[in-house]
């Protein structure tokens, strides 16, 4: 099977909710870059789009443009889907999501798909404004928690010692 062709069929399984089937596509070192702000392996990557399935069970990437080059495609993805079931992110610390019928649109992006012995290896998404996890919770009214603001005595100590921790 081609890279371009085991790329196909692991979004159409994200797609449709088959999870099984996009596991097989993913060799167990699989990287996923981009999504949120941390890499994602491959386990939190299916917990994560699991969990996007539930909640808009029309998720979907909308994979096209796709150019195959040795071991790599490229291809852009558009984000869209209905959140008419509750979506839950506690390993990212969001409070539950409450079912909002509101349909989500996120920017379009490239993306780029590393393929070795016919299995995905890593996925990365370039970070676009509107095109991210936090643009996806915007979307159906969800505030992201907001980490404290440094004081500027906080600064000032940071500065003086060169500390990094606070």
């Amino acid at each position: 099977m081609s890279a371009t062709e085991i790329v196909k069929t692991f979004i159409r399984a994200l797609q449709s909710g088959n999870i099984e089937v996009a596991a097989e596509q993913m060799a167990d070192e699989f990287v996923g870059i981009g999504l949120t702000a941390q890499p994602l392996d491959k386990g939190t990557f299916l917990e994560l789009q699991s969990r996007h399935a539930d909640a808009m069970p029309d998720f979907s990437y909308n994979l096209h443009d796709l150019h195959e080059q040795d071991n790599r495609v490229d291809a852009f993805i558009h984000i869209t889907g209905t959140n008419i079931n509750d979506l839950e992110l506690p390993m990212y610390g969001i409070p539950l999501v409450r079912a909002t019928g509101v349909a989500i649109d996120l920017s379009e992006v490239h993306s780029e798909y590393i393929v070795q012995g016919e299995k995905i290896v890593a996925m990365s998404v370039d970070a676009v404004p509107g095109g991210g996890l936090p643009d996806l919770l915007q979307q159906v009214g969800q505030e992201l928690p907001v980490l404290p603001r440094l004081g500027t005595e906080d600064i000032t100590r940071l500065n003086e010692s060169g500390d990094t921790q606070i």
